[in-house]
């Protein structure tokens, strides 16, 4: 299969007619696989994702179960804000070959909204002709088996699907899923029921008790699904109903606080909070007046202490310095009264009354400072100079501190006491009631909801419990014998398309195996990380084999060795398949560091298909990944949003960072 091309009209961020050519070309008779389409985020890259997928399955592009009202809503929304009608389109071209004849088909879906309804056409042509082989109210499920939407989500993803399989865990309800459909184990367990229907038909003789349960099993089982499938979407339009019931009880909701009705419903605690923001206030002031009591005032005047201080530090000094003389002159008195000290020199009188002077003169207070009578009611400096600091370390700050919270408090203090004068306003307004009766409505959706919920789980298990009885009654018949010439030949169908369903699974899970350790280890930063897998095939739950044959559990892996364990699985899904499909891939390196997006670059891209369709932005395919992919590049679109046009405008080319930071586009590789 070969995508040609996509075309928008109106649609999304694409005003107009917008068609995107998509054919790989050959350079030099060498293939050249990948179509980049470069664009920042919201420029549309993902819309063109989506416009391929809506082209070719409508609404079960949205997933299994999904309203119809919901799809309309999701079809007038994808309209184009300037389109100046309410209609849209998308279209696609492409190639698929049936028993080795290449066909050209055409497909066109549009959508127009009349009043309050939405009208929604499909178009299908093969070759230039529409198709007349169909049905058209079967074109939908021609398309669907043309190209199953269980496989081609694993050939058109994006980076959400990648985190799906490496983060969820509904990982092996996926796997089992894909295998299913690339398998189409589906086809031969409807073939094996089909047979043991006949065989319960030409067994009625033989054993009609077993042959009328297995049709009343059969009956009961098909009933079931309907009921099923009835049940799904009564919950999806539930769904769409409770969502809607809460985003007008929202609204209401935040209407009511707007007005204070939320201040009204818990009035007490306001009042209490407003209660304990004035008692704050008045512990405040409290500590505020015992520091006024203190050193406060000091702060008021900076410049007249700082000179105190000075002052007082230098007539400290000499105190210091004279009782130290003193206390040297009374040794030295005491020396000379002991007559049993030894002396190298002689002192006589005039030597001890030239010391005695000395002293006395050292030792003479300065009267013009100590006499200050300031500095006699401070009496010890050094506790008084210690004192005075503590105005600039803890008084000053603890000061403006306190006139900061009093602020604060102030303005909350303000602020309640309006809420609480325009929760009188509203308490008793309508608002309340319209309130609570918005939330009524949710309230009993939600019940509604929940309790379809539950019949459909109780449903779904009875189908299951169904199931089991049929398989073990057409065990009984594949086993009888008793049955005619044509009943024997349909038993050893059966069991052949049992063994088959056995062995086709066990080599496909081999094949899968064996693709998914080279793609795996191809890929992953550390070589040969992975030895081997095991899948079960039971549950399809995977376990991980190291080179030592341990066991490891995928959440031992890294968050990137996680993500390349997705694509690694996604790939080989794909080579297994054996389905000729070409892949198309949104932002696949979003959370990647660049050793593994180099590896990406190199050895997944060019190899994933013949026909790969690359959706990056600037920061994931840069310059220098770029110059590595360019070989394999047949050409590139740039995707660029107008805000003034409210459009995207495409244009030839990539992105490319010059030197001076200016960027261009990179025209065909």
């Amino acid at each position: 299969m070969i995508l040609r091309n996509v075309i928008l009209k109106d649609f999304g961020l694409y005003a107009g007619t917008t068609e995107i050519d998509l054919v790989p070309r050959s350079r030099r008779g060498d293939a050249c696989p990948i179509v980049l389409v470069g664009g920042k985020n919201g420029s549309g890259k993902t819309t063109l994702l989506e416009a391929v997928r809506l082209a070719l399955y409508g609404r079960r592009a949205l997933g299994a179960r999904v309203a119809q009202s919901d799809y309309e809503a999701y079809l007038r929304g994808r309209i184009n804000r300037t389109a100046t009608t309410m209609a849209a389109a998308v279209g696609l071209e492409f190639d698929y070959a049936e028993a080795g004849i290449v066909h050209r088909y055409r497909v066109r879906r549009e959508w127009a909204v009349r009043g309050k309804a939405l009208a929604e056409t499909l178009l299908l042509e093969m070759d230039g002709a529409v198709v007349k082989s169909v049905p058209r109210d079967e074109w939908h499920h021609f398309l669907q088996e043309l190209i199953p939407p269980g496989v081609s989500q694993f050939f058109f993803f994006d980076g959400e699907k990648i985190s799906e399989i490496a983060d969820g865990e509904t990982e092996n309800e996926h796997l089992a899923e894909a295998m299913r459909g690339l398998l189409g184990i589906e086809l031969v367990g409807r073939l094996r029921a089909d047979l043991g229907l006949y065989l319960a038909r030409h067994l009625r003789d033989d054993d009609g008790a077993s042959a009328a349960q297995l049709e009343t099993v059969s009956r009961n089982i098909a009933a079931s699904a309907r009921r099923a499938e009835e049940i799904g979407d009564a919950v999806a339009e539930l769904v769409t109903a409770r969502d809607s019931q809460a985003r007008q009880a929202e609204r209401v909701r935040r209407q009511f606080v707007a007005e204070g009705g939320d201040i009204a419903l818990h009035r007490a605690r306001t009042e209490a909070e407003r209660d304990e923001a004035k008692r704050s206030i008045t512990r405040c002031e409290q500590e505020m007046r015992d520091l006024a009591n203190r050193l406060l005032p000091f702060t008021l005047a900076p410049r007249l202490v700082g000179s105190f201080r000075t002052a007082l530090a230098q007539a400290d000094g000499p105190e210091r310095q004279q009782g130290s003389l003193t206390m040297v002159r009374s040794l030295l008195v005491a020396w000379r009264g002991d007559k049993a000290a030894k002396r190298q020199a002689k002192w006589d009188a005039v030597h001890w009354t030239d010391l005695q002077q000395f002293f006395e003169e050292q030792t003479r207070p300065h009267s013009e400072v100590l006499s200050h009578s300031a500095f006699r009611e401070v009496g010890d400096g050094a506790a008084t100079l210690g004192r005075l600091a503590e105005i600039e370390t803890d008084v000053r700050p603890r000061a403006h501190a306190l006139l900061k919270k009093l602020d604060a408090l102030t303005a909350k203090v303000r602020a309640l006491d309006t809420a609480l004068a325009r929760a009188d306003n509203a308490a008793a307004g309508v608002l309340l009631d319209e309130l609570r009766l918005a939330e009524q409505k949710v309230g009993a959706t939600e019940a509604a909801l929940s309790g379809r919920q539950e019949e459909l789980k109780l449903l779904r298990g009875q189908m299951v419990t169904l199931d089991r009885e049929r398989r073990r009654l057409e065990d009984e018949q594949a086993g009888s014998v008793k049955a005619r010439q044509r009943a024997e030949l349909a038993v050893r169908t059966a069991q052949a398309l049992s063994d088959y369903e056995r062995r086709l699974l066990e080599h496909k899970l081999g094949q899968l195996r064996t693709e998914f350790v080279s793609c795996f280890n191809r890929l992953a930063r550390k070589a040969d990380l992975i030895a081997d897998i095991r899948i079960d095939p039971e549950t399809f739950a995977t376990t991980l084999i190291d080179q030592q044959r341990r066991e490891n559990p995928k959440t031992a892996l890294s968050a990137g060795e996680k993500q390349i364990y997705a694509i690694a699985m996604l790939w080989a899904l794909a080579r297994t398949s054996g389905r000729p499909l070409p892949m198309i891939i949104d932002t696949p390196l979003a959370r990647l560091d660049s050793e593994h997006r180099a590896k990406l670059t190199g050895q997944y891209f060019p190899a994933a298909s013949h026909q790969v369709i690359l959706l990056s932005t600037d920061t994931e395919i840069d310059e220098a990944l770029m110059h590595d992919l360019a070989p394999n590049v047949s050409h590139a679109f740039r995707l660029d949003y107008d805000h003034v046009a409210g459009r995207t405008v495409v244009s030839n080319g990539y992105f490319v960072a010059e030197p001076t930071g200016r960027i261009h586009a990179l025209q065909q590789a």
